[in-house]
């Protein structure tokens, strides 16, 4: 199923390729659909034209866990679809791989199997046929929860450059973009340079009042190292203070 010529609410092939691109600034969220209904789809579309996100919509869980690796949508909706890997399998990788994307199941009153099997991983399961004046605002409060209050100015760290309204950075003169944890732990460790922050301030600045576990700041400071290419036996950018927390510092070349 296509849903074309409906530009103002669905993002194009040629446009999700720019969307992909490290470079570009991403002016609304972006939402992943994974539904192959194409009446409902039709429906979604038509009915949220002009509201200030973007929609591209995918009928095959396979083709949409590639978009998910090339453009890194800021919310998926995935509804009960069969194909090379369920929507349920396709829902489960995505989790792995990103544990802050949020995921919506939609499903019907009939898909009681699909909620059983999907709601430990999905974030909130939403009606389907969709509740099109809904979303929107769904959308919208759990990217903000996503993103936090980290809508500031850029921090230039000389080789590092970390974005304050974008979930990105330049590490010398490379764009990267950043899951929303990762930005604002990164964020975070940039306004404070230097200083050794304890794991508790960490995880209050990062994932606020929840009950986050240690475990969990542990993964994403391994994947901040990962992506600031330190190296994880002798760190430079991200060094463990025995006993009391995390010093953060900008390397020499």
């Amino acid at each position: 199923m296509v849903v074309a010529n409906l530009e103002v609410a669905f993002v194009s092939a040629e446009r999700l390729a720019q969307l992909g691109d490290p470079s570009a600034v991403r002016l609304h969220p972006l939402v992943l659909v994974v539904d192959d209904n194409a009446d409902g789809v039709q429906c979604l579309v038509d009915s949220i034209g002009g509201l200030p996100f973007d929609l591209h919509v995918c009928s095959e869980p396979a083709e949409a866990l590639l978009i998910v690796g090339r453009v890194r949508p800021d919310v998926v909706v995935v509804a009960p679809v069969d194909g090379l890997i369920d929507s349920v399998a396709f829902a489960s990788i995505v989790r792995q791989g990103d544990p802050d994307l949020p995921i919506f199941a939609a499903a019907s009153p009939d898909d009681a199997d699909f909620v059983a099997r999907v709601s430990t991983i999905a974030n909130i399961v939403i009606p389907r046929p969709y509740r099109v004046h809904e979303l929107p605002s769904l959308v919208h409060s759990f990217v903000r929860h996503a993103m936090g209050d980290a809508r500031q100015s850029p921090i230039d760290l000389g080789r590092l450059v970390v974005d304050g309204a974008t979930p990105q950075m330049w590490l010398d003169g490379d764009c990267v973009r950043l899951p929303p944890r990762e930005f604002l732990l990164l964020r975070f460790f940039a306004e404070h340079v230097g200083q050794v922050l304890s794991r508790s301030d960490l995880i209050h600045a990062v994932w606020g009042e929840s009950t986050t576990n240690s475990n969990t700041l542990t993964v994403h400071i391994a994947r901040l190292r990962r992506r600031l290419g330190d190296d994880e036996h002798n760190p430079q950018w991200l060094r463990a203070i025995r006993g009391m927390g995390y010093q953060f510092q900008v390397p020499a070349r």
